[in-house]
């Protein structure tokens, strides 16, 4: 069979399913969606322009339904989660230019995760997890 066509016999053909569902998954799916994106490299405001993308399909409906506030607040719980800044341009975080080149301080007992100067490498302990239990790898930026 030619690889535009869709064979409707064939079981590896990916297809989608909706389920219909009274509860409200709007916000674990918004989560999701957002720590995905972290964890790929962007930033919270590349991962906000994907909000904003009709072409994104799932993460649209997010802000759309739910607004622009909400989604903010889900991108700087899930970056705050795993450890990063998430300051947005007009808060009170945000209040010097310079916040977000500034290295961050790491919370008490934690130094493992203050920001390293610039050029160098994140450093990790041995030990460090991510918040599902996972060892975190070490990754040179």
């Amino acid at each position: 069979m030619p690889k535009d066509e869709f064979d409707f016999d064939d079981p590896m053909e990916l297809s989608g399913v909706a389920l219909a569902t009274e509860e409200d998954t709007t916000e674990a799916m918004a989560e999701c969606f957002a720590e995905e994106f972290m964890r790929l490299g962007y930033n919270h405001k590349q991962v906000l322009a994907l909000f904003r993308n009709p072409h994104y399909l799932g993460m649209n409906m997010v802000l759309q339904n739910r607004g622009e506030a909400f989604v903010r607040e889900t991108i700087s719980a899930v970056f705050a989660r795993w450890g990063r800044p998430a300051a947005w341009p007009g808060s009170a975080a945000q209040s010097d230019p310079a916040a977000e080149t500034a290295p961050v301080a790491a919370p008490p007992g934690r130094a493992d995760l203050a920001s390293p100067p610039a050029g160098q490498g994140i450093p990790v302990d041995a030990a460090a997890t991510d918040p599902m239990g996972a060892a975190v790898p070490n990754l040179n930026l």
